[in-house]
């Protein structure tokens, strides 16, 4: 009996040891896992931040790109204010003559 006792206190203690290693190990792992999470966290943060840049440059560019003229609405612009500095100068050279 005190052989059978002796035996299972020995593989108990066995049991034991091999439960503390493996919780040890697991503690381990846990930490690496949570320094990964805090990694990776930070690295979504950051492309967040990069994505936020993008789509308000993106609305930039767009907004930008709406309210710039097209190279034929500018040059439709010189034309006409060509022709209105001409209109001016006629008038002026009109009334220079009746002076």
């Amino acid at each position: 009996m005190a052989k059978d006792l002796a035996e299972q206190l020995a593989r108990i203690g066995r049991k034991a040891e091999l439960l503390t290693t493996r919780y040890r190990l697991l503690e381990q792992e846990l930490v690496r896992q949570r320094a990964r999470v805090a990694e990776l966290e930070s690295e979504l943060d950051a492309e967040r931040r990069q994505s936020e840049r993008i789509r308000l440059d993106n609305e930039h560019l767009r907004i930008s790109a709406a309210i710039a003229p097209d190279s034929d609405k500018v040059a439709k612009a010189r034309a006409y204010i060509s022709d209105l500095v001409r209109e001016i100068d006629a008038c002026v050279d009109d009334l220079m003559r009746d002076i």
